[in-house]
């Protein structure tokens, strides 16, 4: 076996928590690499909400069974240490990689080509047709590009990347975070205030059992799918440890009126997911605006720089304008064809695979 298919190997399941605290240190590792984040695939093959269609249930099956993630480390002679999740999926003889926002280099520098050469070869060796990766810099993508047979395409669609997201940026200093917001955002932020809505924050994953009431409701009063309890409270259980999750629950009278669940990385606190039940709210004050205030004053304390509102998310979007967001975009992914022949019947049979799953 030669010695770049060894440069790097697979992390054993009683490393990841050590592995979870080392990237909690490490600024440019993106949450996405997170094995926290990445346990979730184990319950469900896919994270994030989505709109049911035809074959759902069938393909929610499909995802739970050919998807995988698995961890994997680089040292190197100068001393330097690389990680890297790759999003596993398919069969045996047929499975695809997908790398989101990775490698990330321990040390904050970026991550050489040939570390992603080495990459290449471990997957040609584990026998996958391609792997894709996804980055925030297209330069970098453009750098890695002459490593092998690739395409800047999407080569793996049925596995959501960061399109765009909204960032909040965070200072020390509340009061000129809070200032930075539209009018209309304060505003809000006061009236749900005055409403005396209680807000609870929560490590612990049984906490989610208790506001999932209104993830339901929304889910039937926009017909969204929120996955299942049982991914989110894995989540928050493998997080737990490192104090990563936090769940926010606006309650009135005893009832959960609106919950958001807040999952960071070293500079970052993301917005995984919110709900807010509309009927439960009837015509009183959202608490929405106070639920994401009390999150971002959280974030502040615990060292973060920014708060990630999550994508536009279609009529969400004014809601979300209101903190003043920054919006980033990231490039088109970088596909790497393992194994060619198979990679171009893929490509061939992608559109109708499509229309049946997409």
């Amino acid at each position: 076996m030669s010695s770049r298919v060894t440069a790097w190997r697979e992390i054993p399941k009683a490393e990841l928590g050590e592995w979870n605290q080392r990237l909690l240190r490490e600024p440019t590792a993106s949450i996405r690499q997170f094995p926290y984040l990445n346990e979730g695939h184990r319950v469900s093959g896919r994270i994030w909400i989505n709109f049911p269609t035809r074959y759902a249930a069938l393909i929610e099956w499909g995802r739970r069974w050919t998807t995988t993630p698995r961890y994997l480390v680089h040292h190197s002679s100068d001393g330097k240490t690389r990680f890297a999740c790759i999003v596993s999926i398919g069969v045996r003889g047929f499975r695809f990689g997908c790398i989101v926002d990775g490698p990330v280099m321990m040390d904050g520098c970026p991550v050489e080509p040939s570390v992603v050469h080495d990459l290449l070869a471990w997957a040609r060796h584990n026998n996958y047709v391609a792997l894709r990766l996804t980055h925030p810099s297209g330069a970098y993508l453009d750098a890695l590009a002459a490593l092998g047979n690739s395409d800047r395409t999407d080569g793996v669609p049925f596995y959501p990347y960061p399109i765009s997201e909204l960032y909040v940026n965070l200072s020390s200093d509340e009061a000129t975070v809070l200032a930075s917001f539209r009018t209309e955002a304060r505003r809000r932020i006061r009236q749900a205030g005055e409403a005396g809505y209680v807000i609870t924050v929560d490590q612990e994953p049984d906490a989610l059992e208790e506001a999932w009431p209104v993830f339901q409701a929304r889910s039937a009063q926009k017909q969204i799918s929120y996955r299942s309890l049982r991914l989110w409270k894995l989540i928050m259980s493998e997080a737990e440890p490192h104090q990563a999750a936090h769940l926010y629950t606006a309650w009135r009278e005893g009832v959960p009126i609106s919950a958001i669940l807040i999952l960071r990385d070293c500079t970052t606190a993301h917005n995984l997911i919110g709900a807010i039940d509309r009927d439960a709210l009837g015509d009183a004050p959202s608490p929405a605006g106070l639920l994401h205030w009390s999150a971002m004053r959280q974030a502040i304390k615990m060292g973060c720089s920014f708060y990630n509102l999550g994508t536009r998310s279609g009529s969400v979007y004014a809601f979300k304008a209101n903190f003043r967001p920054i919006e980033h975009n990231w490039p088109t992914p970088l596909t790497f064809a393992i194994k060619p022949q198979l990679y171009q019947i893929w490509r061939r049979l992608l559109p109708v695979v499509a229309g049946v799953v997409a």
